[in-house]
């Protein structure tokens, strides 16, 4: 047998195994977890990437390339142009921001929905960028971005800030949403870490919560854990990541602050957290995860949730997933959805590695406003009108 066949018949084995393997550990249905209810089996009866497979990008299935590539895309590709971004004054003198797009491409006076999007911890409105795109091509509804304090662009009017966001702000930045457009319902979005701040307002808001559906993407759930269970090398990149965005670029309105000092010389994401309540405006660790953790109030969700986790995240791990499946599981019309691959936000399928879970968001959202609209409908027909 010469050399030339050898190579040619290793080459067929590593190429057969990598795609036996890619076939049988790699394409998977995702698995659901939810509390059987009438309103949750519609809804995944009627979008599609809940009952079909999800096809990793073959190329690119690995947790580590798939959030490489993921950033390099991001820092790459061209600035979203929004059609305005709006400064808040906030109650205590602090300024947050709202990024819309849409405005101008539908009517803003009828009663399709409106898409509020949170973005990641460190983000902003470029940030969750194709999320944004891919809802407002597939949807046609208006989205907008809530940027909070000492994100992006804002002026730091005040030396606060909460890498989670927070409520209060949060509270602001709706109601001056639905002052602008009464008559339509909002969905929510939160990515990251923007899935904690949802995931905080839904559980404090209850039954009253603004929102008629929402979507949680790669939530980390208990963060007063979470944060210490990051893989090590992304650990120590995002403190940096922290200490660089939020201090040394806001240095002149922290420089007198307590406590900027020792954050200043933090070695991991974690380390950031727990001495975050100095610039946030908490006394201490405890108050600062007692008024932020979202996972102290999640059992209060009312409002129908899709809650989204990759079990290869290396951020976001899989044990905060396991830990509190026994309220996922229980939560009415709360659908999880759990699969083993997806990394941290990326989810990529396809050859031309596509965003499945901005699929999925758009899908949902669209079972979600089509059993509204048909209830309302069915409300209006039955309607007995008085004589």
């Amino acid at each position: 047998m010469s050399l030339e066949t050898v190579l040619y018949t290793i080459f067929a084995i590593i190429l057969f195994g990598f795609i036996f393997y890619y076939f049988v550990d790699v394409i998977e249905f995702p698995k659901l977890r939810f509390h059987d209810s009438e309103l949750s089996s519609k809804i995944i009866s009627q979008t599609p990437s809940l009952t079909k497979r999800y096809v990793p990008t073959f190329w690119c299935f690995n947790q580590h390339l798939m959030l490489l590539l993921l950033i390099f895309r991001e820092s790459k590709s061209k600035l979203f142009l929004y059609d305005k971004i709006e400064h808040l004054e906030m109650r205590d003198g602090g300024t947050t921001g709202l990024a819309w797009s849409g405005l101008h491409a539908v009517n803003q006076k009828d009663a399709t929905p409106i898409v509020v999007v949170f973005h990641t911890i460190s983000g902003d409105e470029q940030d969750i960028k194709s999320t944004v795109s891919h809802l407002r091509k597939t949807l046609n509804w208006i989205v907008v971005v809530c940027i909070r304090r000492g994100h992006g662009n804002l002026p730091l009017t005040k030396p606060i800030i909460n890498t989670m966001g927070s409520t209060s702000d949060l509270k602001e930045q709706l109601n001056h949403i639905r002052r602008l457009f009464p008559n339509k319902p909002l969905f929510g979005v939160g990515i990251s870490a923007g899935s904690g701040l949802l995931a905080r307002y839904l559980g404090e808001s209850g039954t009253k919560s603004m929102f008629s559906a929402a979507v949680a993407v790669s939530p980390a759930y208990d963060i007063e854990k979470a944060f210490h269970r990051v893989h090590p090398v992304y650990s120590k990149i995002m403190g940096q990541r922290m200490i660089n965005y939020f201090l040394k670029r806001h240095y002149e309105s922290f420089a007198k602050v307590k406590g900027t000092d020792e954050l200043l010389k933090v070695k991991s994401l974690g380390e950031f957290q727990d001495k975050l309540h100095s610039i946030s405006g908490f006394k201490n660790k405890e108050s600062y995860y007692q008024k932020s953790n979202p996972i102290l109030v999640t059992s209060q969700i009312k409002t129908p949730l899709l809650v989204l986790n990759a079990a290869d995240d290396p951020i976001c791990v899989n044990l905060n997933v396991l830990e509190n499946l026994h309220w996922l599981e229980s939560l009415k019309n709360t659908i999880h959805v759990h699969t083993k691959r997806g990394s941290h936000i990326a989810f990529f399928e396809g050859i031309f590695a596509k965003s499945w879970s901005n699929r999925l968001i758009g899908e949902y959202f669209f079972s979600v406003w089509e059993l509204i609209t048909k209830n309302q409908l069915a409300l209006k027909k039955n309607k007995i009108i008085p004589k």
